[in-house]
């Protein structure tokens, strides 16, 4: 049972990961395409992409269909991120545009 929660964990952040690269490879600005802005972004995708696993995982959702989720959220990269951040702040209570005292 582990060993296939491993493999789902690293075909779910593998297709993030081929999400973001497709989402790269669709950008018509060649000047964003710098070495350190690559691997940036093939990270923040699969991040995302591990967030939903768990998020789906959470929900007891399984399947194919978290490949196709995952996918996606490496698509769309940082804006799940700000949705997961969203949910988060109003399931907690915590506010996200308050500053810290450390921010000051």
């Amino acid at each position: 049972m582990e060993v296939d929660r491993v493999w789902q964990t690293i075909i779910a952040v593998s297709l993030a990961v081929a999400g973001g690269l497709a989402r790269l490879l669709n950008i018509k600005n060649e000047s964003r395409l710098k070495w350190s802005s690559i691997l940036a972004e093939l990270f923040i995708s699969g991040f995302a992409g591990l967030l939903v696993l768990m998020l789906a995982r959470a929900l007891g959702i399984s399947g194919g269909f978290v490949g196709v989720v995952a996918g996606i959220s490496g698509w769309i990269g940082p804006r799940v991120l700000d949705v997961i951040a969203k949910a988060a702040s109003r399931a907690t209570g915590i506010d996200l545009n308050k500053k810290d005292k450390d921010d000051e």
